[in-house]
């Protein structure tokens, strides 16, 4: 070809560019969360999102597994609900042409999402999150319309895992959650003391707390749960401390709109005090661990390897040697905290809110894959997750190295002089439920079926 020829092709490839971005641009600007945002980054969004087509009462994303893209509703509706702290699902609303959904990871480092499916036949933009993260100082305007939408989904998603205020109808909920004030938390903060009252009904958006009198864990709070009802409504200080085991964000409703709230829903005050006995009851239940369910952190995962005591001999150690066989060291250890006829292995808590070992890592190669953390191919095996871990979970140990890794090694004939003085390859380990493989090592090598993964939330339900 001619360079000419070769100039007249180029000519014509970047009009068809700029006649495509112009359309994509024109499409995004009719949409009602882009509207408003400058042409750089519609141009953006235009050429890094895929048109995708779903048919109608199909699962785009579930509840409490994490998605890896945003989506952008051209055409169509989804709906959105989730499940409150009893089990119940609600429902978040429908989305239609414009709306935005899948913001969540880009701002909590595990956000719990909702079940979205589509109603009718859909035309969805989807963008990877990925993407959108590596370009995020190019794209200042877009995060400012996510932040917000996220902020204003995270309020309703809050009040819906509410089980009392769940019940509201849609408009006085949406009227709730505009008045609520949103405070962050630090770890090991108490945010009420005991014989103090409390400034109003705190709703709990993420992370956990306790409950505790003369320095013992009497009762556990998870997001969805909620804190100084009782003292409100009998105008009593508050019975106990509450402190923050992870760091936290809360809700606080002001104490004369939660009062209003009662006196419009007399039932409410009764589904309240009901609540708060159950819960109360259950401690008492638990009173004797309480405060080892709280320093093994039981509670910061989603879900525990359980071992049936009363099945498992006590010398046995079959899944701790499977365990190492597969892993190059044991990952897991029996003897954790007990509690009734089960045991919960002491392993990775796989900590949804707040990790350590996520927060020291330089590299940041400690990622959520599913539902579990992993090691990624970015440690350099520094070992500060070590001591940051609070429950002894993770080691460092010697990298393993491939077979061919191995093989060049020992063929190398030439030999090299290192001007540094070389150190073993190291790598953190820690229990990932072995994400990488078919099954678990542990579960499949108990001869009796002893040992099983159990949902924190059906364990301790309060």
């Amino acid at each position: 070809m001619s360079a000419k020829a070769q100039r007249t092709t180029e000519s014509l490839q970047r009009r068809l560019r700029r006649q495509a971005d112009e359309a994509r641009i024109s499409a995004l600007r009719e949409l009602s969360h882009c509207s408003s945002l400058p042409v750089a980054e519609l141009r953006w969004i235009g050429r890094h999102a895929t048109l995708r087509v779903f048919a109608a009462q199909t699962t785009i994303v579930t509840e409490r597994m994490p998605s890896d893209f945003l989506y952008i509703v051209m055409q169509g509706t989804v709906t959105a609900s989730l499940h409150d702290r009893v089990g119940r699902e609600a429902s978040l609303g429908t989305l239609r042409s414009g709306d935005v959904f899948g913001e969540g990871p880009l701002f909590g480092t595990h956000f719990g999402s909702s079940t979205l499916v589509s109603q009718s036949p859909c035309h969805l933009l989807q963008i990877p999150l990925e993407r959108i993260q590596l370009d995020a100082h190019q794209l200042t305007s877009f995060f400012a319309v996510l932040r917000t939408l996220y902020r204003q989904r995270l309020a309703q998603a809050t009040l819906l895992r509410v089980p009392f205020l769940a019940l509201l109808g849609d408009d006085e909920r949406n009227s709730v959650a505009e008045q609520l004030l949103v405070l962050d938390v630090r770890r090991g903060e108490y945010v009420v003391r005991r014989g103090n009252r409390p400034n109003g009904l705190h709703l709990i958006e993420t992370g956990q707390f306790v409950i505790e009198q003369d320095g013992h864990v009497v009762s556990h709070l998870d997001a969805g749960d909620f804190f100084g009802a009782t003292a409100l409504m009998t105008n009593e200080p508050a019975f106990g401390d509450i402190r923050a085991v992870t760091p936290c964000q809360i809700l606080t409703m002001p104490t004369l709109q939660f009062l209003g709230l009662l006196e419009r829903h007399p039932d409410m005050a009764q589904y309240i005090s009901t609540s708060i006995q159950e819960r109360s009851t259950y401690g008492a239940r638990l009173n004797t661990v309480g405060d080892a369910l709280v320093s093994h952190g039981v509670r910061r995962g989603e879900r525990v390897l359980v071992r049936d005591v009363e099945r498992c001999p006590p010398d046995c150690r079959l899944c701790v040697d499977a365990c190492a066989s597969r892993h190059g060291t044991a990952r897991i250890q029996l003897q954790g905290v007990r509690t009734e006829a089960i045991e919960i292995v002491d392993s990775c808590r796989q900590c949804r809110v707040g990790a350590e070992c996520v927060e020291v890592c330089p590299k940041n190669a400690i990622q959520w894959s599913g539902s579990v953390l992993t090691v990624t191919d970015a440690c350099d095996g520094c070992g500060l997750c070590v001591p940051a871990c609070p429950y002894g979970a993770i080691t460092v140990e010697p990298a393993v190295r491939s077979m061919l890794t191995t093989l060049q090694q020992r063929v190398q004939t030439i030999p090299i002089l290192s001007l540094v003085v070389s150190k073993p390859a190291l790598r953190a380990n820690k229990c990932d439920f072995c994400v990488s493989h078919t099954d678990m090592a542990c579960v499949s090598r108990c001869p009796i079926g002893a040992l099983r993964i159990e949902e924190v939330e059906q364990l301790f339900p309060y």
